[in-house]
């Protein structure tokens, strides 16, 4: 009776796995906003349903948020666009201007979207310190809020633990079928059927 609870419980996850069942369930969902970025082009969080987005709140007077760009230029090389999208949002619309926002990108080789809050996504997300990096995993739940600088090793780990190309989901995912086969195969070997 173990034995089939536990190839029960096996078979489940593999069927939860395939049906897109994941640790998102339950948790709150990323506000959806419109925004243009620095070059006039429109875009909505909703637009990158499937992806994982990290938005970086700052702004170009604030230290520790320049200090942490070279943290996120590596995070932009190690992920495809397909995968991860990056967008950086300054909380300061009045001083981050268009002009402004492009200059600093330049400087800095920012090479993601980079928008001016000009619709209250800080106040959507609570942003109450810059930097403040959110990340929302493939079906809009946030996954992850952090304050302050952040070490790109910091941010890598969290967007690993979301990423299923990333993570070991399906590494767990082939050792449960390959026991529940093996399980399977030792039944039907004790009832006297012949497994090839």
């Amino acid at each position: 009776m173990q034995r089939s609870a536990l190839v029960s419980v096996l078979l489940t996850l593999v069927v939860m796995a395939f049906l897109g069942v994941n640790a998102s369930y339950g948790q709150q969902k990323g506000a959806d906003f419109t925004l243009n970025d620095i070059n006039g082009v429109r875009f909505s969080l909703s637009d990158f349903k499937g992806k994982v987005v990290l938005i970086d709140f700052f702004a170009t007077w604030c230290p520790p948020c320049i200090d942490e760009v070279p943290n996120l230029r590596a995070l932009r090389k190690l992920y495809p666009n397909d995968t991860l999208v990056m967008m950086s949002i300054s909380i300061d619309p009045i001083h981050d201007t268009e002009p402004v926002l492009k200059i600093f990108a330049e400087a800095y080789g920012m090479t993601w979207i980079i928008a001016s809050d000009t619709a209250g996504v800080a106040n959507k997300y609570g942003i109450v310190a810059i930097p403040t990096i959110i990340l929302i995993d493939q079906q809009g739940y946030i996954q992850s809020k952090h304050e302050g600088p952040a070490e790109k090793e910091l941010l890598q780990s969290k967007i690993d633990a979301i990423v299923p190309e990333f993570t070991t989901p399906a590494t767990v995912l082939g050792f449960s079928i390959v026991a529940a086969l093996l399980i399977l195969r030792g039944r039907k070997l004790r009832n006297g059927l012949n497994c090839p």
